[in-house]
């Protein structure tokens, strides 16, 4: 696994807490936070902006979601 596509906002646990016990199991693999919510303050509440984390705002097209993976895959 390289890369996990995630929603920042989830009923049962957030994008960060899947993140994290996924990699308990498989380190090193990278993830890309999904998020209809373009507030900014409801993002640093989410701990996506604060932490630097890879984020594409809904509604995004195949095009934009593959530029995105491919930005952040070819990154090290």
């Amino acid at each position: 696994m390289d890369l996990v596509l995630t929603d920042v906002v989830m009923p049962i646990m957030s994008g960060w807490e899947l993140a994290d016990r996924l990699a308990k199991d498989r380190p090193g693999f990278k993830v890309l936070f999904m998020s209809a919510y373009a507030d900014d303050d409801a993002m640093m509440r989410q701990g996506v902006l604060d932490r630097g984390a890879n984020f594409i705002p809904k509604p995004f097209s195949p095009d934009q979601l593959d530029i995105k993976v491919r930005e952040i895959l070819m990154t090290r």
